[in-house]
């Protein structure tokens, strides 16, 4: 065994990876232990604070404490950082299996060495029964279970690499870096097999010799295995003796969870830094704990996997709907499943008696039925089977002649299974192994079937499926592009708590819901499609339980099966991926599509937050995809689209870029010849750099390669962006159905004019966001947008720092007469300069004490408000339509006007900073209610001010000064104000208040962040026209 090293990093716990990667060219001290970033020197000579918040962003192992001491990388010169920060030099570098070199990002030194940083994570829902490290995180071959426990003790720990190590994903490896948990009956060389059974492991001591197939492809995609998950004892086992049973995140956290692979749906509702989870079970339908999960029953007893029976397979759980794909062949088709439009069968026999599950299914299947243009058939499979039964039959009725065919099949294999272990355990311990009730239970009951009763039983299901694929399904082999599908319900929907008495374990008879997959040998989707709400016993509060429903497939092409169900669950604004923790989906209590069922909200996903770093925005979510960048918080999170995206760049950016990595699911277009396809579009021309701009910022190069990764990008024509040939390609539909607009800041856009009920009533009804890369959005019918069903996003959340830094320029330029002091001193004229050194003293005044008034105290109003409040202590006052709370107000002391003209009499100052609307705001009628000699500043819209009427106020001396940024003519300036402006009396300037590099760089990411956020089933993170959805 390797030696392990564990240390404390900020309060949290690492490990470090027992491989040495290189050393250092410094000689220190051989015992410190120190974390460090690894980096380029042109990371180093670049915007290193960026760089590491960057880091800190993407990657939930990195913590601004490795950011203290650096290690250039070999081959660079010697360099000096100019802030405090010690710089070591690399020496010695060992190049890790598909790296050309280390990746920049955590590491720690022992000594002189470099070791690659795994954070460790408590298993605090007890869903694993150890962590694993490999022998080597290049090219994985054996691994080393983690016996460290949590800084509580309590639990076990998994380690984590950091995600700055692995590449984007490619055709090659597309789940590179993606965290996988496998589960305890899957091989995996270096570790055990437990069963969750004590005289299991007491009896197989040493460790796997191998590892499974399955496994072995996980990590050939280069997936990292990061611990093995408790399984039911022996497949069914529910007392949970020999170890505790795994807790749920879901509902009050006691539900009673079933299955074989609980464990594997624990951690993935409990814990965010875990991507995907893979289990082992019978292929009965359970409930899925509010997570996707893909059922394909493979023969998988000769693959390296402990199995129960020849039904056992793989289940597969994500997050998002979308992550289930790279676990399903589509060996028939493309990965985009088109021509897939199968006839729909609900089969009213093996209905749920639930009405909660009843009306899920029929709103999904109405979905369905609109999406694929067709009539979903009702089918009563045992009137069927009586009307036509199979010869062998003889007129016997479908559950009568499978009454015991299903479980003694499944029960042969269960008993003989076992009887290895049974026989080894009694001769080398001369005693019975301790085993729980079920499957007790289940050998007591199986050990009567003989072979020929197998062999009896064998036939019938064989009987079964033949007559079933004839008489349901109607097809004769299953590679048909109509092959249909079995919606179904899944598990059960009433709670039940892990303190109540178990139900003691029965005999199933029959075909139910649960048990046809099996019996069919189909594969199942099964995923989470609302949520109902419940009083809990525990916590004394209302929780929420999903409600989940599975669609069953014969065909061999389940990638088809998930972009369908995908589909007509953005139809239905119904989310693609879920939380973590209590809820499946956020609640909006408002929001139901039937009587007594609470729906998931349109574009409803995780809860939003924006929190300031630096000049970068970091955003926290629920769920993540790693096939796209993270939005921030404790591990990497994105959306699960897979889409068309109309892409429009400037030449000097498009190289950076230029290729990214492609999943299968890609198809991009850098120009020529395009492939549009149905599962999804982005209309968006992208940014257009005339003048370029200095950079293309690190991590907005990483948020658009990601975005390439899993999206078809198409660009237009130059000539495609003028508004005649904008709305000829619409209308002959060029591009198909697509699912987002993107307007972007720099140069594009503009070319299609206003966009009114001309254009948006040609757009197609699968629109389901517009993002636009700037502040205002008076160019925008929102309102009709809305109605249509269509999200309106605006960016400039991302520039109120901008904005209200520029607004206190504008601010100090009017108190302290700036304009006048500039252009004497530009004039050149010594009695001009001497003038205004005399005058300008006596009109100045300090900011200290003066009354400034803000129209409109949203995002940006509150920002300068804090800087004029803090910075120089004015006195704050807002007019705004409500009051905002004192939680607000109460830090900034801003007094609230009820009404403008009691704002404009009080105030020394006046700053306009509020959207744009119909009609002005200043006007002939409202500047006289200004305080004469006061002074005003517009940072909002030109279109608000009545230019004409603030000149004469400017002239009269009703106001003082005036510094102005925007103008309503734009890019023409009123005369006026020009003639005012050399006087001295008006700073003006040319639509600059949020013209920075900062601020283009949020407006470009806020945008693609409301698409992905929306697209994936999330909620819009800056919405503007909700209150017009329909």
């Amino acid at each position: 065994m390797l030696p392990i090293t564990t240390c404390f990093v900020a309060g949290l716990q690492y490990l470090l990876h027992p491989v040495k990667l290189g050393t250092i060219q410094e000689t220190i001290n051989p015992d410190a232990l120190i974390p460090v970033t690894l980096l380029t020197t042109d990371e180093i000579f670049g915007d290193i604070e960026g760089v590491l918040n960057l880091f800190d962003s993407l990657d939930d192992v990195f913590v601004p404490d490795f950011g203290s001491i650096l290690v250039e990388k070999t081959g660079s010169n010697s360099s000096h950082v100019q802030d405090a920060r010690q710089v070591y030099h690399m020496d010695l570098i060992k190049t890790l299996e598909g790296f050309s070199e280390l990746p920049s990002g955590p590491y720690f030194l022992h000594g002189p060495n470099l070791h690659q940083a795994w954070r460790l994570y408590d298993d605090e829902f007890g869903a694993f029964t150890f962590g694993v490290i490999p022998d080597d995180s290049g090219k994985p071959d054996e691994y080393q279970p983690l016996t460290s426990s949590s800084m509580q003790g309590d639990s076990v720990t998994v380690p984590v690499p950091s995600r700055l190590y692995y590449p984007q994903p490619s055709l090659r490896k597309p789940l590179s870096g993606v965290r996988v948990s496998i589960g305890d009956t899957i091989s995996l060389k270096g570790t055990h097999t437990t069963f969750s059974s004590r005289a299991w492991k007491s009896l197989y001591k040493d460790p796997s010799g191998v590892t499974a197939n399955y496994a072995q492809e996980l990590l050939d995609q280069g997936a990292i295995i990061v611990g093995k998950t408790k399984t039911a004892q022996f497949g069914t086992g529910a007392d949970w003796v020999d170890q505790q049973a795994p807790w749920s995140a879901r509902g009050d956290g006691y539900h009673r969870m079933h299955g074989s692979s609980v464990g594997a749906a624990s951690a993935l509702v409990g814990y965010e830094w875990l991507d995907r989870s893979v289990g082992v079970d019978d292929g009965r339908v359970v409930a899925e704990n509010g997570v996707y999960s893909l059922i394909r029953l493979v023969n998988i007893s000769s693959d390296g996997a402990k199995t129960t029976s020849k039904f056992d397979g793989m289940r597969f759980f994500s997050r998002s709907l979308k992550g289930l794909i790279h676990h399903a062949p589509s060996p028939k088709l493309d990965a985009r499943g088109e021509g897939f439009v199968p006839k729909v069968v609900i089969p009213t026999d093996l209905s749920s008696p639930e009405e909660t599950q009843k009306a899920a299914i029929d709103k999904f299947v109405s979905i369905l039925q609109e999406l694929l243009d067709t009539k979903a058939e009702y089918i009563d499979i045992s009137k069927t089977w009586e009307e036509n039964p199979p010869v062998e039959a003889s007129k016997e009725g479908m559950q009568s002649y499978m009454s015991q065919a299903p479980f003694r099949s499944w029960c042969y294999d269960y008993y003989h299974s076992f009887d290895d272990f049974k026989d080894e355990y009694q001769q080398k311990f001369h005693k019975e192994p301790f085993v729980e009730t079920a499957p007790q239970f289940f050998w007591e009951q199986c050990k009567s079937v003989t072979e020929e009763k197998h062999s009896k039983d064998t036939e019938r299901l064989e009987i079964f499926r033949k007559w079933f694929h004839g008489n349901v399904m109607n097809i004769s082999t299953t590679s048909n592009t109509n092959t249909p599908i079995l919606v179904l319900p899944c598990g059960d929907v009433q709670v039940k708590h892990r303190n109540e008495p178990l139900d003691p374990p029965t005999i199933y008879k029959g075909v139910d819901f649960t048990t046809l997959a099996p019996v069919l040998d189909a594969s199942v989707l099964s995923f989470p499609f609302t949520q109902v709400s419940y009083k809990s016993d525990i916590t004394g509060t209302t929780e929420y339980q999903p409600v989940c429903i599975s669609v069953l497939s014969l065909r061999d092409d389940q990638t088809s099966l998930i972009q369908l169900v995908e589909k007509a669950l953005r139809k239905g604004h119904v989310p693609t991926q879920v939380d973590v923790g209590r809820m499946t989906f956020p609640v909006k209590k408002s929001d139901h599509f039937v009587k007594h069922l609470q729906a998931p909200l349109l574009v409803q996903g995780s809860t939003n937050e924006f929190r300031r770093q630096g000049s970068s925005i970091k955003l926290s979510t629920g769920d993540r995809d790693p096939l796209m960048p993270p939005l921030g918080g404790g591990g990497l999170k994105a959306h699960t689209q897979s889409l068309t995206v109309l892409w429009h760049f400037g030449q000097s950016l498009s190289h950076l870029a230029s290729q990214p990595a492609a999943t299968s699911s890609d198809q991009i277009s850098n120009g020529g010849t395009s492939k549009y396809t149905s599962t999804g579009f982005y209309a968006a021309s992208y940014i257009s750099c005339s003048p370029p701009v200095p950079v293309f910022p690190i991590w907005l190069i990483s948020l658009t390669k990601a975005i390439y990764a899993t999206c078809e990008i198409v660009r237009p024509s130059a000539e495609e962006r003028q508004r005649p040939e904008f709305i000829k390609a619409l209308k002959d539909k060029r591009w198909g159905d697509f699912d987002a607009i993107f307007r972007p800041f720099w140069s594009t856009g503009g070319e299609m004019g206003k966009w009114d009920a001309e254009l948006i009533n040609l757009l197609p009804e699968s629109v389901k966001v517009f993002a636009s890369a700037g502040a205002g959005f008076d160019w925008a019918d929102t309102k009709l947008l809305g109605e249509r069903g269509t999200i309106y996003c605006n960016s400039g959340l991302a520039a109120a720092e901008a904005v209200a830094d520029f607004a206190m320029a504008g601010i100090i330029s009017t108190f302290r007469v700036l304009p006048w002091c500039i252009s004497s001193a530009l004039s050149g004229d010594e009695e001009a300069f001497s003038t205004n050194h005399r005058d300008a003293t006596v009109q100045s005044r300090n900011l200290r004490n003066q009354a400034l008034g803000l129209i409109g105290f949203g995002n940006i109003g509150q920002q300068i408000a804090a800087r004029a409040r803090h910075g120089f202590g004015m006195d704050v006052h807002y007019y705004d339509i409500l009051p905002k709370p004192s939680s607000v107000v109460a830090p900034l002391r801003a007094t609230h006007h009820e009404t403008l003209e009691s704002l404009l009499a009080k105030c020394d100052c006046v700053v306009l900073c509020t959207p744009a609307g119909d009609g002005t705001l200043i006007n002939a009628t409202t500047l006289p209610l200004f305080k004469r000699g006061s002074r005003f500043v517009n940072i909002a819209r030109g279109s608000l001010v009545d230019e004409e009427a603030l000149v004469a106020a400017l002239r009269d001396g009703t106001l003082s000064n005036a510094a102005i940024d925007v103008h309503a003519n734009e890019p023409k300036i009123h005369p006026g104000l020009m003639e005012l402006a050399k006087q001295g009396r008006v700073l003006l300037t040319c639509h600059n208040a949020g013209g920075t590099v900062d601020t283009h760089k949020g407006f470009e990411e806020l945008s693609m962040r409301n698409i992905m956020a929306v697209l994936s089933g999330g909620e819009a993170i800056t919405p503007v026209n909700l209150q017009f959805l329909k």
